[in-house]
């Protein structure tokens, strides 16, 4: 096909995409009126209402319901996050080397906050957005210093009819269900940071029209997604997804296009087990925007092979994650356990001779320091999430030893590929409101050199960390 037939090609299916859109949403109102699905509407955030006095007579004939989501003031709020942490480091803790030095400690800070507003003019349009700042304030890009400031959410919420609701602008799109992996969450900019999996990840620019179902509580959901790196018809992603109830299990079902990278199919599972609530997902793509390297030339001319999104077009991958959350309010007790099959990581073999190929070539270009940047940047692609097996833990303990001020966790995170791993118990002690002490150790074990968590040996990391939180 011509450049121009498949630019025509790509234009008629997001037509089509529309006027699908249209047809299910005249399928809606032709089957009834439906409750207004106010979690649909404004995402389950918190609602303050800011309403002026006004005839008794008149508030008997207004809605209840509508009434509770206007509001004539403009809600604003944020976060703030700051914290000191020395840290040390011992790479060989386990030969009995623990002896210090300038390059083995560190002193690390954290100074960062959220600002948001949330304007509801009326009880079915909303306006939110959020900004992000955090230290160091400025960054010099291309030889200019600008603020480090980033617009993090913004957004509009409204419906037609009560019926059809939509979101327009830049926001969090959460289709996986996992906790420390979810490979059916194919939207979102950034992936789960797996020591911090319940940090809210940054979304892109879309467009969502959600139908729920008439007297059911099955919801329909379709998205025009934009690359606000590179807008055009070629970098728009345009996605579907369903979500019903099986028994006592909520069922998602979706697929995601988009003609540069590729063409993806997701399920999810929720629901209880006993006391148990367990959770799983899997994603098939046919292509994948991941850049693998292939091969390293060892001596010179030295160049790193790679095969890109379009050399991976026509392959076919699989990733899928199964896990468990158990919380026990009484007893101050939370634990989740995952297990995660990557199916675009490396097979052990093939990492290991790539692996060995840039230590060679490594070898060969010192000391070129561009050669050896460079060799350091595919090495750590190499590494980082290139296994194919997973496993991750997290328990953690409120009060501990009747102590309300005092609580425990324990994160492990392994490579069950290479068997690496880390382990990150933490203890902290609530010294005021607001503020608090963490003692945090951290354990890197697994093959030195080779291990995704242990490249560097059978490191110890120690940390004790004052940190100041708020919400307001």
């Amino acid at each position: 096909m011509s450049p121009r037939g498949k630019a025509k090609a790509r234009v008629a299916a997001i037509a089509a995409f529309f006027l699908l859109i249209a047809g299910t949403w005249a399928g809606a109102q032709e089957s009834g009126s439906i409750d207004t699905n106010v979690d649909s509407l404004f995402g389950g955030d918190e609602v303050v209402s800011e309403a002026p006095a006004q005839n008794p007579a008149d508030a008997a004939k207004q809605n209840p319901v509508t009434a509770a989501l206007k509001s004539d003031k403009v809600r604003v709020g944020g976060s703030f996050y700051g914290s000191i942490t020395p840290t040390a480091l011992w790479k060989n803790f386990w030969d009995g080397d623990l002896a210090l030095s300038d390059d083995t400690t560190s002193l690390g800070t954290s100074l960062k906050s959220t600002l948001f507003f949330d304007a509801r003019p009326t009880e079915d349009f909303r306006v939110y957005g959020s900004a992000k700042a955090a230290y160091p304030f400025s960054a010099t890009i291309g030889g200019v210093s600008v603020p480090n400031l980033s617009v993090f959410e913004l957004f509009a919420d409204f419906n037609l009819n009560d019926k059809v609701y939509f979101r327009m602008g830049k926001s969090t799109v959460k289709w996986g269900v996992g906790y420390f992996w979810s490979p059916a969450d194919v939207i979102n900019l950034e992936p789960i940071n797996v020591l911090d999996a319940e940090a809210q990840r940054e979304g892109p620019i879309n467009f969502r029209v959600n139908i729920p179902v008439a007297g059911t509580q099955d919801n329909l959901y379709f998205y025009t997604i934009l690359d606000s790196g590179n807008i055009d018809f070629d970098t728009t992603a345009l996605a579907a997804k369903a979500e019903f109830l099986l028994g006592n299990y909520e069922v998602g079902l979706g697929a995601y296009y988009r003609y540069d990278t590729a063409e993806r199919a997701m399920l999810t599972l929720t629901g209880p087990l006993g006391d148990f609530d367990v959770f799983g997902e899997a994603m098939a793509s046919r292509g994948s925007a991941k850049t693998f390297v292939t091969s390293i030339d060892t001596g010179s001319p030295f160049k790193v092979h790679t095969a890109s999104a379009a050399d991976n077009r026509e392959n076919f991958y699989f990733s899928a994650s199964a896990g468990f959350l158990y919380s026990n309010q009484n007893e101050n007790f939370t634990a989740v356990g995952q297990y995660y099959y990557n199916g675009e990581g490396y097979s052990l073999e093939e990492r290991d001779a790539l692996i060995s190929q840039a230590k060679l070539a490594m070898a060969f270009a010192y000391p070129d320091v561009a050669k050896i940047t460079s060799l350091t940047s595919s090495l750590s692609g190499l590494v980082s999430g290139s296994g194919q097996h997973y496993a991750a833990l997290m328990l953690s303990k409120g009060k501990l030893f009747a102590l309300e001020d005092l609580s425990a966790s324990v994160i492990a995170v392994a490579n069950l590929s290479d068997w690496s791993g880390l382990v990150k118990p933490s203890i902290s002690w609530s010294v005021v409101n607001n503020f608090k002490l963490t003692l945090s150790p951290m354990f890197f074990f697994g093959p030195e050199g080779s291990g995704e968590f242990s490249m560097a040996g059978d490191a110890v990391y120690l940390s004790l960390g004052a940190v100041v939180s708020a919400s307001f």
